[in-house]
């Protein structure tokens, strides 16, 4: 009868093996290692026995293995030869290796190979373990004619895996109804015998020297008998297995035995061409090609007993007899592989065909099932055992991740101390990150195999749950770029971004689900300090103190100098207040401003963007020692409405007519020959237009003259209010959205006293100003003339001096709308010559580096220094005609200079009759930086004969957040206080009461 092949686990039925059941059985097995283009069959040797193909079923057969063992046991039973035969395909055959890549390639990458192949060789091993338990004979097959020495240490593993499962195997066999008792116990029929197949040999023994190499005959002795190789791989075997304790001389204690005095390899020295498909399916097409007449037609089984010829050869050197000799041997009287002088005959059981499925059925569940539903006879207990046994195998067969697991592991607290070593009670990330690399590096020195990313990633989370665990610093940086040294903590403010909280909810955001979220509110209350202090002066400069590191934009430009100005006494001083916010209600709230990159700026007021028109209000200096300016009075298109008098701003040829802007006029005539407000002088680097325009020379500026408070009052109704329920989170700038205003002020400006506090001769003494230093206490005189230009065509034109001044030496207007009091130079005739006057003015532009000393400059480029008998031989003409750096290297030191910041300008006004006027614009880094301004509709007037000292901010923040001041030194341009800071305006008197 013939039977078909199945595949474990199987239940025959009745008419599979009709008679059959009762008939005992030897059973064989194949496993080993095969090529890619036998696809995975060993056992095609066979074929012969039964005279049919059995595993080996098509030349284009692709057989699948079951992805979670990652192998197939496939069986046959010979019932004329009373032989079942097992086949085992796994992940030792290339081409289920290759087939079965996608399953395990994810793994492949982040476990590295020696771990998945150390599971796959596990898997491979529970297979194993099922045909020791079940099978009289085993083939190891290979592919080559040399023996792999890696299958040691699998059968050591296999052997204490075999004792191991001895216990609960055999409680599982005990519920097989007339199994013998020996079985139960060994847990097997015999010790099984193994034999090794050898597929390929040498090529002396291949093709047409095939005859002479088994006789060991022939011309001279060539060629050597192929007996010899296969003893000679006899010994060999025999001697590494012996050596490694695989095999003993008692062979029921081991895993296996090898025949004593019979041959147990057998190397086939004519290669099957069904083992190679396509091979064989071209050469069969090159045949037909040659003789196209030709039977083409031959059945499968032609082919099959074509191919069994190569297995009987004439002269006995063929597997069927070799494996015959051991069948027939087992089923007359056994296997008795003992060696030695004292041994006893081992136990060898043929069970019946229908008791061996039940077992394999049984050794199946307890090795190679996953499904834990068929283990129906194991309690809970047992099924923990047998997990147990089967992780133990893993570990057997994993020895390199073991020794890694061992080193890595005895290593790790070794790099772990180095972490901790000399560790502050807080550090930055930064401190942490470098400390970790220290740590992995030395791990890295003897941590070896494949667990080294595992217990890298293992490092790595121990250092980092030691620095969170109270070790962490709270790192946002102040708004000088120090970061805050506290612990980890809530409050204190954003200071200038940055901090470790910061980067958790960054990193929240990156990971919706991160591993470990932080809980801020079990974190301490607190203000940042990151334990910097400076020495800085008050708003007036008399007084030095120290100060803690500003987080806070009000810390920074208000709250310090504030402190300090009620130690000094300067806050009581007289002053000119800078806009602010003033709040209608109690629930304001910082604006939400979103920035437009395209768009030039925010408008300002009614349409012009503001702070751009103040780069023409500049006071273009000539480099010499004097400074001219020209005063001209036109008569302008002038309208009569309700009594009030307008003037226009006269515009120039290659000017644009600007807007009149509430920035930079006021006045307002008022009928009376007594003018109570003042006018702002417009200055031009281009002379007006008209007749009588002065000739265009470098000492001569055009002062033009406009009275604007009609335009001013005619666009009131365009003008937009402070805003009283939003405040603008950051400071005023050129690009700021109208009508907003900052909550407090960051800029001061501060009147000493008389002009009389400040002696040229002496400078600045300690008690005016303290930390200045040497040759550097001096301000610059700046002296600028100022040239009055009639209008000859105006009919109520300028008057001459006689005409003009009263009893009270002042001068009297000509008509009812315009009167001006200015002193002159003293003519020949001893009259005053009011068309050209020089007044004196002293500036000084100060820096103040982090250490508090303060010095000041005379040029963009240079410090101020007096020559050996104090005298100033500078002026003021280049401070106040360029743009001045913001940060300046402090000459107190010379290796590693400090970064001195722009923190005052010093003004000394003099007792003429104008007003010396101050618009100050600084730009702190490069563009696209905004340029800031103090937010006053006008350019602030100094009044005469006075000594002020207007102190710049800290620290410039805009919406986006703070420019931090650099620490090194950089390009003279990279922060700048813009030219067109000073300027100067005529002083309109009223009428002495």
């Amino acid at each position: 009868m013939r039977t078909k092949k199945f595949k474990l686990p199987h239940i025959p039925s009745g008419k599979d093996l009709v008679g059959v059941l009762e008939q005992k059985v030897i059973v064989v097995s194949f496993f080993g290692k095969s090529p890619y283009s036998s696809l995975g069959c060993k056992a095609g040797l066979i074929d012969g026995f039964p005279g049919r193909r059995v595993f080996h079923t098509s030349l284009i057969d692709d057989p699948d293995v079951d992805q979670e063992l990652l192998c197939d046991i496939e069986g046959y039973h010979d019932p004329k030869q009373r032989v079942i035969y097992l086949h085992l395909r796994g992940v030792f055959d290339v081409h289920t290796l290759i087939k079965s890549y996608d399953l395990f390639s994810k793994e492949l990458e982040e476990k590295g190979y020696l771990s998945v192949w150390a599971d796959m060789k596990y898997r491979y091993a529970r297979a194993l373990m099922f045909l020791f338990s079940v099978s009289h004979i085993l083939l190891i097959s290979h592919p080559t004619h040399n023996f792999d020495i890696s299958y040691v240490h699998l059968f050591r593993a296999l052997d204490v895996m075999r004792q191991k499962a001895l216990g609960g195997f055999s409680e599982l066999l005990r519920t097989i109804p007339g199994l013998p008792k020996e079985w139960i116990i060994t847990c097997r029929p015999c010790s099984p015998r193994v034999l090794f197949l050898f597929e390929s040999c040498p090529a002396i023994y291949r093709e047409g020297k095939i005859d002479v190499a088994r006789t060991g005959s022939g011309s001279g002795g060539k060629y050597p008998s192929i007996k010899k190789l296969e003893h000679a791989l006899e010994d060999q075997i025999y001697h590494i297995l012996r050596k490694s304790r695989v095999i003993t001389n008692i062979s029921s204690n081991s895993l296996f035995a090898i025949p004593a005095n019979q041959e147990f390899v057998f190397v086939q020295t004519k290669v099957d061409p069904s083992n190679d498909g396509i091979a064989h399916m071209v050469n069969s097409l090159v045949d037909f090609c040659k003789d196209p007449n030709g039977d083409c037609n031959r059945s499968n089984e032609e082919i099959v007993n074509t191919f069994s010829k190569i297995h009987l050869e004439v002269n006995g050197h063929n597997f069927r007899s070799f494996l015959q000799q051991h069948i027939d041997q087992a089923f007359t009287k056994g296997f008795d592989d003992n060696v030695g002088r004292h041994t006893s005959a081992g136990y060898f059981e043929i069970p019946t065909a229908g008791v061996w499925f039940e077992v394999s059925n049984k050794a199946y569940s307890f090795f190679l099932s996953s499904d834990q539903s068929l283990d129906k006879d194991l309690n809970k207990n047992k099924l923990q055992q047998q997990q147990l046994l089967l992780s133990s195998l893993h570990s057997l067969l994993d020895t390199d991740v073991r020794f890694s697991e061992g080193r890595c592991g005895k290593v790790l607290p070794l790099a772990t101390a180095t972490y901790q070593e000399n560790l502050p009670p807080q550090y930055t990330r930064d401190y942490h990150e470098s400390k970790l690399a220290h740590a992995l590096s030395v791990f890295a020195v003897h941590a070896r195999g494949p667990l080294f990313d595992q217990y890298t990633t293992q490092l790595e989370k121990d250092c980092d749950k030691y620095w969170k665990n109270g070790h962490q610093m709270c790192e946002v940086l102040s708004l000088t770029g120090n970061p805050c040294t506290n612990p980890l903590h809530r409050g204190g403010g954003e200071g200038a971004g940055g901090g470790e909280l910061q980067g958790e909810a960054n990193k929240t955001l990156d990971d919706p689900d991160p591993p470990e979220s932080l809980d801020r509110t079990q974190l301490p209350l607190k203000e940042h300090s990151s334990g910097v202090r400076y020495v800085s002066a008050c708003n007036c400069g008399r007084k030095q103190g120290p100060r803690e590191d500003p987080f806070t934009m009000r810390a920074a430009n208000y709250d310090f100098y504030q402190v300090l100005g009620e130690d000094c006494g300067c806050n009581h001083l007289e002053s000119i207040h800078f806009p602010v916010f003033q709040p209608s209600t109690q629930d304001y709230r910082a604006a939400q401003l979103f920035s437009n990159k395209s768009a030039a700026g925010f408008l300002w007021k009614d349409g012009g963007t503001r702070g751009m028109e103040g780069r023409e209000l500049n006071v273009s200096t000539p480099q010499g020692n004097t400074q001219g300016f020209s005063l001209v009075n036109r008569e302008l298109c002038t309208s009569q409405t309700e009594g009030t008098h307008d003037d226009t701003l006269e515009i120039t040829e290659d000017e644009p007519e600007p807007r009149c802007e509430a920035g930079f006029v006021s006045g307002q005539s008022m009928g009376s020959d007594i003018i109570q407000e003042e006018t702002v002088s417009r200055l031009s680097p281009n002379p007006p237009r008209g007749d009588h325009s002065l000739p265009d020379t470098s000492h001569e500026i055009i002062i033009q003259v406009s009275d604007a408070d009609s335009d001013s009052s005619k666009d009131k109704s365009l003008v937009r209010q402070p805003s009283t329920t939003e405040y603008l989170p950051g400071m005023l700038h050129a690009n700021s959205p109208a009508g907003l205003l900052p909550q407090f002020p960051s800029w001061s400006l501060v009147c000493l006293g008389p002009s009389s506090l400040y002696s040229h001769n002496l400078g600045l003494q300690d008690q005016q100003q303290a930390g200045l230093l040497g040759g550097s206490a001096y301000l610059l005189p700046w002296d600028v003339t100022v040239r009055l230009e009639h209008h000859r065509d105006r009919g109520s034109g300028w008057p001459t001096v006689g005409d003009q001044y009263g009893s009270k030496g002042k001068m009297q207007a000509t008509n009812q709308h315009s009167g001006t009091v200015l002193r002159g130079r003293k003519g020949k005739g001893g009259n005053k010559d009011l068309s050209e006057f020089v007044v004196k003015i002293f500036v000084g532009v100060e820096y103040e580096c982090p250490r508090g000393h303060r010095f000041m400059c005379s040029a963009p480029d240079k410090v101020l220094k007096t020559t050996g008998s104090g005298l100033v031989k500078d002026n003021g003409n280049k401070v106040t005609s360029n743009d001045m750096s913001l940060y300046f290297p402090c000459p107190c030191r010379n290796a590693k200079p400090l970064v001195a910041q722009l923190m005052r300008i010093h003004v000394v006004t003099p007792k003429a009759p104008i007003h010396v006027t101050l618009n100050p614009r600084v730009q702190p880094a490069p563009s696209p930086c905004p340029v800031f301004v103090t937010g006053c509709e006008q350019p602030l007037k100094l009044s005469q004969s006075a000594y002020w000292v207007l102190r710049l901010p800290y620290v410039y923040a805009g919406e986006h957040g703070p420019y931090v001041a650099p620490k090194q030194p950089v390009p003279l341009n990279y922060g700048r206080l813009l030219a067109g800071v000073y300027g100067i305006t005529e002083v309109q008197v009223s009428e002495e009461k």
